[in-house]
């Protein structure tokens, strides 16, 4: 995928057919300009030497969207913590694990 940056304006060229779709798939996600604002933020750190992954949460999820993400509920009393952030928060047994950072809080064993 060609990415080029152009002031404010980011542009996505896909380079095969399976990037053309998952750009397709993003593009509807993002709601086609219309609607609600969504934006991208970036989670964690990018570093080219060490990962060649830069990873990004939709924020601005209407809703509804958001009911669509499958809630985890914590197994006993345990702390979780956010990979990205090392925000901890405590749940107990039964509790909905939280998001932070654009994904699920982890355990801390």
């Amino acid at each position: 995928m060609k990415i080029r940056i152009d002031k404010d304006v980011v542009t996505f060229t896909p380079e095969h057919a399976a990037e053309a779709a998952e750009l397709e798939a993003l593009w509807i996600k993002m709601g086609n300009c219309l609607g609600g604002n969504k934006s991208l933020e970036p989670i964690g750190v990018y570093i080219p030497s060490e990962n060649k992954t830069a990873n990004f949460h939709i924020a601005g999820l209407s809703e509804e969207e958001a009911k669509a993400i499958p809630e985890i509920r914590a197994p006993y009393d345990t702390d979780v913590y956010c990979v990205t952030c090392n925000k901890t928060v405590h749940v107990k047994a039964g509790e909905v694990v939280p998001f932070c950072c654009g994904r699920l809080m982890e355990i801390l064993d």
